[in-house]
């Protein structure tokens, strides 16, 4: 995983496991209602495998990671939603959704050093002062 490229989530899955393990740890974080009935999925994917052996994987250590990978995406993704409903709020005039927003912004627009956009600007201004 140490490449930086423009691997999709699906190759950098594959690539933490395989390609059977990878889309089922997409089918596994997929909320019951909106993924398709596992046996679609043993029949389509993954070989008519016993769901108990299939289950497994989940413990396997790369499988374990793969889905802490995945989450991660999906945990971005349902913040940014968050962000878009308080921002929204905020712009209705509720003063607990702005707070949220500014308390939210201070962590989540860190670089990678820790600071805020703001502060990592202040750092590179030189005002010509020697201390």
């Amino acid at each position: 995983m140490g490449r930086s490229d423009n691997r999709t989530f699906m190759q950098i899955l594959t690539d933490m496991t395989n390609y059977k393990k990878a889309r089922y740890i997409v089918w596994y974080c997929t909320p019951e209602d909106e993924r398709e009935d596992f046996e679609d999925l043993n029949k389509k994917v993954l070989g008519d495998l016993q769901r108990e052996n299939v289950e497994k994987w989940r413990l396997e250590p790369d499988v374990s990671k793969g889905i802490q990978y995945y989450m991660k995406l999906l945990h971005t993704e349902k913040m940014k939603n968050i962000y878009d409903k308080m921002y929204q709020q905020a712009l209705d005039g509720d003063v607990q959704s702005a707070k949220y927003l500014m308390d939210f912004s201070k962590d989540f627009f860190k670089d990678i050093e820790g600071k805020n956009e703001l502060e990592s600007i202040l750092d590179n201004i030189n005002l010509g002062i020697e201390e």
